[in-house]
């Protein structure tokens, strides 16, 4: 049989996530999802058994893969082949730290009483200890704070009343391909640069057309400005706050022409500061798209490629809430 595979195979089959994955049968290797919390090991030469399944359901096609048995497939449709060779809770592995990606970034900011948060509209968060492991036998805060407090999610309701609240948005669309275009350049000249629609055009030019399904995040390097006193929010001796954000014409762009889930800036709002009406707001959130505000570390990801994964906070009737956002890639 002729094992000679192609470039695109080898990159699918031969990546180190995929390899690293693999049980060669050598002496010390280490067998594939072997601390995964759905597999268990059995047997004396530790065999793999999914949680749950008995002996008696065991077959040839959910034992150990062998180098031998794996290079018989190749492409992408070999991919699969050789993973449907593995047991349920195996591939849930691989999947989680191959398909998904090697590299998980986090781009929340720790949220904490000090944030700056736009106070002309929210209150700055209040942590209380309420309960001491010394004398209550555990430890424990009650927490006072704004839905729209540190990186947070915009729910469709927050502007729109028959928009969907931040419980109901769809899991699916909590999960997207991230596309990550800077302004950085001509944010650190005008604090209240926005993404246009020229920087998604020249965006495309060079990483292709944004999918649909897609979430689009403008990165102005503002994040950076967060420990500063005051640079985050950068209100001048006028009474402005001037910080990036997105314009209403790029906003209704990647509504209408590129069908995205959600967009996000690294800043404190969607629209930029000084901005006398939300229309950026206005225009993405009652088309029942989801905003990110205050995102972090976008430096830190590809601009294109990763995948994001928004941990939404789930309180029913919920305007949004506070998220834990991760890019994997």
């Amino acid at each position: 049989m002729n094992h000679t595979l192609n470039k695109e195979s080898r990159s699918l089959m031969c990546s180190p996530a995929v390899m690293q994955q693999i049980d060669y049968g050598e002496s010390g290797a280490t067998p594939l999802g072997h601390d995964h919390p759905h597999v268990r090991r059995t047997g004396e030469n530790g065999t793999i058994q999914v949680a749950g399944e008995d002996e008696s359901q065991r077959t040839g096609a959910s034992r150990v893969m062998s180098r031998r048995n794996l290079m018989r497939f190749s492409g992408a449709t070999g991919l699969a082949a050789a993973l449907s060779l593995l047991p349920t809770g195996v591939v849930a592995h691989a999947d989680t730290r191959g398909l998904l990606g090697r590299k998980v970034k986090d781009l929340t900011h720790t949220l904490s009483s000090d944030f700056p948060i736009f106070h002309p509209l929210s209150p700055p968060p209040v942590y209380e200890q309420r309960r001491f492991l010394e004398t209550d036998g555990f430890n424990a805060n009650v927490m006072t704070l704004d839905e729209h407090s540190g990186t947070h999610i915009d729910a469709p309701a927050h502007f729109d009343d028959e928009g969907t609240f931040v419980d109901e948005i769809p899991v699916e669309q909590l999960v997207a391909p991230l596309c990550v275009i800077s302004i950085v350049k001509r944010a650190k000249r005008d604090p209240t640069a926005v993404l246009e629609v020229r920087d998604i055009r020249r965006y495309e030019r060079d990483y292709g057309r944004i999918p649909k399904g897609a979430f689009v995040a403008s990165e102005s390097g503002w994040s950076d400005r967060v420990d500063i006193p005051g640079a985050y929010l950068n209100q001048g001796e006028d009474g402005v706050f001037r910080y990036p954000g997105i314009s209403p014409e790029a906003a209704a762009f990647l509504v209408e022409e590129r069908s995205i889930v959600g967009a996000g800036v690294d800043s404190t709002s969607l629209d930029a500061g000084g901005s006398d009406v939300p229309r950026t707001h206005q225009i993405l959130l009652p088309a029942g798209l989801y905003g990110i505000e205050n995102l972090n570390n976008l430096s830190t990801v590809p601009r294109c490629g990763a995948t994001l994964v928004v941990g939404a906070s789930k309180h029913r009737g919920g305007f949004g809430g506070p998220a834990r956002v991760f890019a994997f890639h």
